[in-house]
């Protein structure tokens, strides 16, 4: 409903625009501006020297990037802050580590204003992106006429004929886009449009209402070789700490930061969650009290035992009813933060992993054999590599198996698979964890 509104109002409020400038003035004024601030490099991280372009890893060594975002009101909300100051506010968020910053230009359902960008743009020095409601060229070049970097395409209000086209006039103003996505199609659509930076927006644009398993469910849907952005719901330290285990490259905050009493502390908040927190797994639970405690101590990955000889074992059956019973008994796993599932398997079939991994709902499988390689690209999820390390050949190892593993889990060398009650060489693992995620 409000999305219809919304693009309806946006038509109606072109025509009058292009009435009162025609695109060739527009266009005259949009190539008049200096060359823009690159939103794609504000938001590449930097590569350590263990990272390897191309590699399922190769941005997780790097820290998550802030898009603040100067919004004073909603459809759902309302209005968010009658007092903003949006260049005041703007200038705050780059002091304290914002990478970009977005502008909200649509004026009648989010009291926008271009007025607001234009000002912004000249106060700040960070690319600045127009998010409005684009579905025309002649906003694209309005947006450089107005100073902006970077602009945001909505795959749910384009044609692929719309989108492709769009992307190009923004590439011919060496403008870049951000391709916002709502579901897998619109991943795809985004993808095969050649977009080099997806958003992934949690928030549904006909309810506006968030589904916080969204950025889980798209994020590996999207090749390694484009940036990935999450969009809507991200509120507090643990809602950006979950994003780190989605290797999300950056997320765009709005609500949060406009309506916080203070901002420094609120931006500090969410960047040391994105790049701080160690994450925890709790393995091997068997029961709706192991499922239940371990979701209320807040664990990142919830870990099932498959492997038949550990005396933590549960079968494939017996896991999905636990799981299924422990949502709909409890609603614990509702509740953000929400726990991944993590499966544990130990030298299966690929088949029988991938089958078991979709029946249950695993997010993550973790091998904890003598899987080579290869084995781990068969798997239909991001693999969490086990490994047992040798003296002398550590480092080799880990080489092995970081372009296609998600992350590397340093295990005690044993006689068995499985935890051994030893603790690992912490020594060894600061020294590895310099070229690897683990």
């Amino acid at each position: 409903m409000f999305l219809e509104q919304i693009v309806s109002q946006t038509l109606m409020d072109l025509e009058q625009r292009k009435q009162e400038l025609p695109l060739a003035e527009m266009m005259l004024r949009a190539v008049a501006q200096p060359p823009p601030r690159d939103l794609l490099e504000a938001l590449r991280p930097s590569h350590s020297p263990g990272d390897h372009m191309g590699s399922p890893l190769q941005w997780t060594k790097s820290q998550i990037r802030l898009i603040a975002e100067v919004k004073r009101a909603s459809p759902s909300k309302g209005l968010l802050a009658p007092h903003l100051d949006p260049v005041e506010l703007a200038m705050t968020y780059t002091a304290n580590g914002a990478a970009a910053i977005s502008v909200l230009t649509e004026p009648h359902f989010f009291l926008g204003s271009l007025q607001y960008l234009r000002a912004i743009k000249e106060a700040v020095n960070v690319p600045v992106l127009r998010k409005d409601f684009i579905v025309d060229e002649y906003q694209v070049y309005e947006a450089r006429a107005c100073g902006a970097d970077a602009i945001l395409l909505i795959c749910a209000i384009l044609s692929d004929e719309q989108l492709q086209y769009l992307l190009k006039v923004a590439h011919d103003q060496r403008m870049r886009c951000l391709v916002e996505t709502h579901n897998a199609q619109e991943v795809q659509r985004a993808v095969a449009a050649g977009a080099a930076i997806i958003g992934i927006n949690a928030r549904d644009l006909v309810t506006f209402e968030v589904n916080p398993y969204l950025f889980r469910e798209l994020r590996y849907t999207i090749p390694t070789d484009r940036i990935v952005v999450a969009e809507s719901g991200i509120r507090s330290s643990a809602d950006a700490r979950r994003l780190a285990r989605y290797d999300i490259h950056a997320m765009l905050v709005g609500e949060s930061l406009v309506v916080s009493n203070d901002v420094p502390t609120q931006i500090r908040l969410l960047l040391y969650g994105a790049n701080n927190g160690v994450q925890v797994k709790i393995c091997g639970l068997r029961t709706h009290e192991h499922l239940n405690t371990a979701i209320e101590a807040e664990a990142d990955l919830l870990g099932l035992m498959f492997y038949e000889p550990s005396h933590r074992y549960i079968q494939p059956e017996q896991a999905k009813m636990l799981l299924e019973n422990t949502r709909f008994s409890s609603g614990a796993i509702n509740w953000a933060p929400t726990p991944d599932l993590v499966g544990v398997f130990v030298n299966k079939e690929s088949d029988f992993i991938n089958d078991v991994a979709e029946r249950i709902g695993l997010h993550f499988v973790q091998l904890h054999g003598n899987e080579l390689p290869e084995f781990c690209q068969l798997i239909n999820r991001p693999v969490i590599k086990a490994l047992q390390l040798e003296k002398g050949k550590d480092r080799e190892m880990v080489r092995t198996f970081r372009d296609v593993a998600w992350r590397i889990l340093l295990d005690t060398p044993s006689a068995t698979w499985g935890g051994s009650g030893l603790t690992h060489n912490w020594h060894l693992a600061r020294r590895i964890a310099q070229e690897t995620p683990i």
